[in-house]
């Protein structure tokens, strides 16, 4: 599957439609960048810049679960930095592991794989 930015945004909004995120109050996809990457050690990437970008790396994601999945981490990335939860010191700590399960147990995505 080759991705475009296009592709992130409707699924991003498409996320933002579900549980827990429609609740999380999340941007809009207008006010969120979205990004291709050829990054072969990571699948996706959240910046905190003005606007906030979203990157996937097209080189490691290739199927749609993998491409929602991807999109969700960073979505709660996003959350974070807007709710200024995001420290450095607990990017994937304690905070991040509770939304993931909740996110995971939402999709049906295994929360070891996410």
């Amino acid at each position: 599957m080759a991705l475009t930015p296009e592709m992130l945004e409707a699924a991003y909004e498409f996320l933002r439609t579900t549980e827990p995120f429609r609740r999380w109050k999340l941007p809009h996809a207008d006010d969120v960048a979205f990004r291709i990457t050829r990054h072969a050690d990571r699948f996706g990437t959240f910046d905190a810049t003005d606007p906030p970008q979203i990157s996937v790396s097209d080189r490691v994601v290739g199927h749609t679960q993998t491409l929602l999945m991807t999109l969700a981490h960073e979505m709660i990335h996003l959350r974070h930095h807007l709710t200024r939860e995001a420290r450095s010191d607990v990017e994937h700590g304690a905070r991040f592991r509770r939304h993931a399960a909740r996110v995971c147990r939402q999709h049906g995505w295994d929360a070891k794989a996410f």
